[in-house]
């Protein structure tokens, strides 16, 4: 008859498991994090850039541009605060013609999931809190020009 020896591998793989789950958790918790802060600028640069499209047309129209950024910005939740317009910029001369541009910004507050890259992040008074603020601009030359 044989006899059996029980190995004792057996508990040192779950308390190895044990011990580096909330680690793999935590690790992959952080790429989705990183994967949503650059969805959020994506689109974050995104609305900018069409803000700033709709002022090269329709340079007067401040509330025109804030609402086309706010729009943009897909899954953020903006609101017209969040966007600034800086008005007419210097022209440039172009054939001899002046043109000026237009400046659209967009910022937005990125609180992160993980709970332990909170703590790391400063506290900024823009945002309200331990928040990552994420801001875009788009400059561009107007197509029409201003009226007087």
């Amino acid at each position: 008859m044989k006899k059996y020896i029980r190995s004792r591998s057996h508990g040192q793989t779950l308390v190895e498991f044990a011990l580096l789950l909330p680690v793999f958790l935590l690790f992959v918790i952080v790429v989705f994090d990183l994967g949503r802060a650059v969805y959020y600028y994506s689109a974050l640069h995104n609305a900018a850039r069409e803000g700033a499209r709709y002022g090269i047309i329709y340079p007067d129209d401040e509330p025109g541009m804030r609402n086309t950024a706010v729009n943009y910005a897909f899954g953020l939740g903006l609101v017209d605060a969040d966007v600034t317009y800086a008005g007419l910029g210097p022209p440039e001369v172009i054939d001899g013609f002046p043109n000026p541009t237009v400046k659209v910004t967009v910022v937005f507050c990125f609180t992160p999931a993980t709970p332990l890259v909170e703590s790391f992040l400063p506290n900024d008074p823009f945002c309200g809190g331990q928040m990552l603020r994420l801001t875009s601009e788009a400059v561009m030359r107007t197509e029409t020009l201003p009226s007087p």
